[in-house]
């Protein structure tokens, strides 16, 4: 009886520890800054010098399963039991404004950009009989990402750009809550995004492929000494335009590349209490279409996690506005 006494408050320590690492997936190593999937058709097509675009994203994502680190729901301790009940719902409106300067450099265009998004977020999670945590429900400005970049427009089919953006620790975070919409931490993203589209020479006019290739690199979160590993990230489409319409087939790929770190050693697994290192990687695909209109187009996407490691699995439904002005 007193050895399973213990073993259940060691249990409840790791999983309470878990909790106090909370951001938007409900632990460093299930999220990071960029959800995943937000660009889609001609995301490499920067418009021309001078222009100014602005772009809303509107994004739900709801999972009610929570990978552990083979894939495999995820249980307290190295029996993988009791199951944890995990339910997140999180609602994003996201809004970004594009200058594409006159200045030129390496010959391409200049231009700068941010992305101001406000958010709700609601978390519940249990593994009774150990510990039942409860739910938790946030709204409020999350964390602001800006950057630089340079375009370029090779040839009526090919554009592609570079950027470097930078997030900074602008939402709310309170290590001790379950739900939190900050990170309580600074991102460097590098990027290259490209985009072929068939024009009326090409073998398939009108077909696109576009991906925007991003490299992660995460500083500490200093209020719980925890370091998130860097993520290679792809968003990706492959579509075809038809008339002012466009439809396709988009998601993305996130794949961690560095174990995550806590006060300089490799991250015990929340879940099971084992230091093996923790990385995140996760695989989504769906359908997208897009209609054009005047100064710009609507975006519908639907995005399902299909694989996922040390993630939520979920359900994603975008609507994206763009207008150029």
């Amino acid at each position: 009886m007193r050895k399973t006494v213990i073993l259940l408050v060691i249990l409840l320590m790791v999983f309470i520890n878990l909790l106090f690492v909370s951001t938007v997936f409900a632990g460093e190593g299930c999220g990071s800054h960029y959800p995943g999937g937000n660009e889609d058709f001609m995301v490499g097509a920067v418009p021309p010098a001078g222009s100014s675009v602005f772009i809303n994203y509107l994004v739900d994502y709801n999972a009610t399963t929570l990978k552990g680190n083979s894939g495999n729901n995820v249980g307290l301790g190295p029996n993988n039991n009791p199951k944890v009940s995990f339910n997140l719902n999180v609602l994003v409106n996201a809004l970004r404004f594009i200058k594409v300067t006159n200045m030129k450099l390496l010959g391409g265009d200049v231009g700068w950009h941010v992305i101001v998004p406000v958010q709700y977020q609601k978390v519940s999670m249990d593994a009774s009989p150990v510990v039942d945590i409860g739910t938790q429900a946030k709204t409020g400005l999350g964390d602001i990402e800006a950057g630089m970049g340079i375009a370029w427009h090779p040839s009526r089919t090919f554009h592609h750009t570079a950027w470097i953006d930078i997030v900074a620790p602008t939402g709310a975070y309170d290590k001790n809550d379950i739900s939190n919409i900050g990170r309580n931490y600074w991102s460097f993203n590098p990027l290259w995004a490209f985009t072929y589209i068939g024009d009326k020479d090409s073998p398939i006019p009108g077909f696109e492929v576009s991906a925007k290739l991003m490299y992660w690199i995460n500083t500490i979160n200093t209020a719980t000494s925890y370091t998130s590993g860097q993520d290679f990230a792809v968003d990706y489409l492959v579509g075809q335009h038809i008339k002012d319409w466009a439809f396709g087939l988009n998601g993305h790929l996130l794949y961690q590349t560095t174990n995550d770190k806590q006060y300089g050693s490799k991250a015990t697994d929340p879940f099971t209490g084992e230091v093996t290192g923790v990385k995140s990687r996760f695989f989504s695909i769906g359908p997208a279409i897009s209609y054009n209109i005047p100064h710009g187009c609507l975006t519908f996407k639907y995005q399902r996690d299909v694989w996922a490691e040390n993630r939520p699995e979920g359900d994603k439904f975008w609507l994206k506005w763009v207008y150029a002005f």
